[in-house]
């Protein structure tokens, strides 16, 4: 038998989740960005937010969606104009999640500008 130098080792890599494929996820607001071949994901930081990232399935998500303390809002609408899902709206000068169209994705909670949703 004729034996290769390295038994194979490195062959279906892709299989292994070592491949070029895949999403890098922000560990902090779940952020999604394309994997870089050749950059590890916990070299790359979130564009959204600057936090690390990290592969996408090897951190527990932390999405859960937020809520909005009526108390805080100022009704300014930042966070309405931000929702890529359309799932806030001012109702009564107050923003409101819907939260059967929210992903959460944590977009409105980075732009409040006091604090009121989490």
């Amino acid at each position: 038998m004729n034996f290769r130098a390295g038994g194979g080792q490195g062959r279906n890599r892709q299989n292994a989740g070592l491949g070029a494929g895949g999403n890098c996820v922000c560990t902090s607001c779940n952020t999604v960005a394309t994997h870089q071949r050749g950059i590890p994901c916990y070299e790359m930081t979130c564009p959204n937010c600057g936090a690390k990232m990290s592969r996408d399935g090897l951190v527990e998500s932390k999405t859960q969606n937020p809520i909005i303390s009526e108390d805080k809002c100022i009704g300014c609408g930042k966070c309405v104009n931000v929702c890529p899902y359309n799932a806030i709206e001012m109702v009564n000068g107050k923003a409101i999640i819907n939260q059967s169209l929210c992903t959460g994705c944590r977009k409105c909670i980075a732009i409040c500008p006091v604090g009121a949703i989490g």
